[in-house]
């Protein structure tokens, strides 16, 4: 149902889809990192959902990753999940911005390249 012509035109391949080949990449490259399921995390409330893209564990702990594929947003889910689960350490977005963290929010900005490396320590 997509206008192919449309989609393959645009100048940001990460814009395809609405950015769905960004969640794809990122996907396919935690498979690859990190073998196994991938799990997302989700709430559905009353008049208020919330959904992160990819939920990762490593070493015991686990690390939330939102996918953007422009700029960073709002990240309302991100900031809810941190919120309701305070001994997670940090969320992850990956986008085609460059590096940087935000620390006073538990947030550290990764280029979606560095999908298979993470988690980056805070």
């Amino acid at each position: 149902g997509f206008n192919t012509a449309e989609e393959i035109s645009k100048a940001n391949l990460l814009d395809i889809y609405r950015g769905a080949l960004a969640e794809q990449f990122v996907g396919q490259e935690l498979i690859a990192a990190n073998g196994g399921a991938l799990y997302y995390w989700s709430r559905e409330a009353k008049n208020s959902s919330a959904e992160v893209d990819f939920l990762v564990e490593r070493e015991g702990r686990i690390i939330p990753i939102e996918v953007k594929s422009a700029a960073a947003g709002r990240l309302r889910s991100m900031h809810l999940l941190l919120k309701t689960y305070p001994r997670i350490s940090a969320g992850y977005v990956l986008s085609a911005l460059p590096f940087s963290r935000l620390p006073e929010q538990k947030l550290i900005f990764i280029p979606l390249y560095k999908a298979g490396y993470l988690p980056v320590k805070f």
